[in-house]
């Protein structure tokens, strides 16, 4: 590329940054209410830019890195995102809140993108650098993608699993885009500590806040009454969007 960050590097970066702020918003709201949502659909909008531009430069300057943490981050605020359109999908004829085309082609393309990514840094471990980062995402991201696969074909009969599934895909994604973040931009902040910190944080906060909510739901509450939101109705006109 040429030295002047070109308007895809610009563009990138710019929605990047909003992708954070907006998730730090979604995760701080009280859940389920409009700031919230209006947070979490901003946070998923600018992860799809995010995306789209990291794909375009990653294939601009051969950068593997790139393009894994791309697709693994998307796919995870995707599927997240869509978790709550398919919390019961063989009650609606509606075909957004029924497993479709976006759910299975995203599904497959993820899983066969990582899985050459994983293969690519195996093949490579002693040559490439990223190596070790391409197996650990490119194996989690094709397992991941051909668990979902499974679970369209045969959905958990646990109505509760939407629930964790949207708040763990959507976390998760969060922790790939920082991490990402601090690999590009920390250069105060020891190299270890880009890599390990937030997914160790993330995954430590990942870990209580679930065993939070299954104590609630062992207890008898219902996700509609310890969130905003709704299980056993689809989301109206004004949540039809929600997050």
């Amino acid at each position: 590329m040429d030295a002047e960050p070109s308007f895809s590097l610009m563009l990138h970066v710019a929605f990047g940054a909003v992708s954070l702020v907006t998730a730090a918003l979604a995760i701080a709201a009280p859940k389920g209410r409009r700031l919230h949502r209006l947070a979490g659909k901003l946070y998923v909008l600018s992860m799809a830019v995010v995306f789209a531009s990291a794909v375009w430069l990653s294939l601009a300057t051969n950068d593997l890195f790139l393009m894994t943490v791309a697709i693994f981050s998307f796919y995870m605020v995707l599927s997240g995102y869509r978790a709550l359109y398919l919390k019961k999908p063989s009650a609606s004829l509606d075909p957004r809140y029924r497993v479709g085309a976006l759910d299975k082609g995203a599904a497959q393309f993820t899983m066969i993108a990582c899985s050459a990514m994983a293969t690519y840094g195996g093949v490579y471990w002693y040559t490439e650098p990223m190596a070790p980062v391409l197996v650990v995402l490119g194996t989690v991201g094709s397992l991941m993608a051909f668990f979902d696969l499974k679970r369209f074909r045969s959905p958990p009969k646990n109505p509760r699993a939407w629930f964790f599934t949207h708040m763990t895909r959507m976390l998760g994604g969060t922790i790939a885009s920082v991490t990402a973040f601090l690999v590009n931009t920390g250069d105060m902040v020891p190299p270890l500590a880009r890599w390990l910190a937030p997914t160790l944080i993330g995954t430590a906060a990942i870990i209580l806040w679930v065993a939070y909510y299954k104590r609630k739901f062992s207890g008898g509450a219902a996700p509609e009454t310890v969130a905003d939101v709704r299980l056993f109705e689809m989301p109206d006109e004004d949540e039809e969007d929600a997050i």
